[in-house]
């Protein structure tokens, strides 16, 4: 099974040396976008604000990012 490395991007930068090994691209940015969500919410709970620009690039075995999710493209802001 193939390795994803999801490397955080908000008021500091965090590689992921680690990975987690998920089965395709798709859901390994699905799992991005559910971190993402986690991370946003917990930022609204302990800060009551959310910086809708913060991100997880995702990148495979070979450092390539196969993809990014931002914080404001996985959440919902209603009036």
């Amino acid at each position: 099974m193939p390795r994803y490395y999801f490397h955080l991007f908000n008021s500091e930068t965090v590689r992921d040396g680690e990975g987690e090994e998920v089965p395709s691209t798709a859901a390994a940015l699905a799992s991005a976008e559910k971190m993402a969500r986690g991370m946003a919410a917990q930022s609204v709970r302990d800060e009551g604000r959310l910086t809708l620009h913060h991100r997880i690039d995702v990148a495979d075995e070979t450092g390539q990012t196969v993809g990014t999710v931002r914080f404001g493209d996985v959440v919902q802001i209603q009036d």
